[in-house]
């Protein structure tokens, strides 16, 4: 099973003891797309910034019928940023039009700014990550993070 939803990370231990119990493969990302995930280190490399004084901040914009906000993209990236560097990082989100997915960390000090972004052209991304995901899958058993494919493609 490959899921890319968010809202159920709740029950994360739950599904693992099910996946386990059942003797299953599972697969879980915020995002699937290869683009996104080099972001995501990206983002990781943004750290040392925060400790030397920017403040860090996430804009995040998705089209207007997208039901979360914020997004687990985004939420992953304020995972990434305030675990490495210990700091609060506010997420602020927009819903308009048929926007497909825009995120930018932008790291802010009296001397100048710094802005890292990513903005999906098409879904096609997420798709072709996911179906890549499927693929590694594909024979295994466990519980496993979009992650743990993507250390594997680098």
């Amino acid at each position: 099973m490959v899921v890319g939803t968010t809202g159920w990370h709740s029950e994360l231990a739950s599904v693992r003891g099910l996946v386990e119990k059942h003797g299953t493969g599972f697969l879980y990302g915020s995002n699937f797309s290869i683009g996104v995930n080099l972001f995501f280190d990206l983002v990781r490399t943004a750290v040392p910034a925060i400790k030397q004084g920017y403040l860090p901040h996430i804009y995040e914009r998705h089209h207007a019928e997208k039901k979360d906000a914020p997004s687990g993209t985004a939420a992953t990236m304020q995972g990434i940023l305030q675990m490495d560097s210990g700091a609060e990082v506010e997420i602020t989100s927009f819903r308009e039009g048929e926007v497909v997915g825009m995120h930018e960390l932008t790291l802010d000090s009296p001397q100048d700014e710094i802005y890292l972004c990513h903005d999906a052209k098409s879904r096609r991304g997420f798709a072709e990550g996911a179906v890549r995901g499927a693929e590694w899958l594909c024979g295994r058993k466990g519980f496993f993070e979009f992650r743990d494919v993507w250390r594997e493609m680098r």
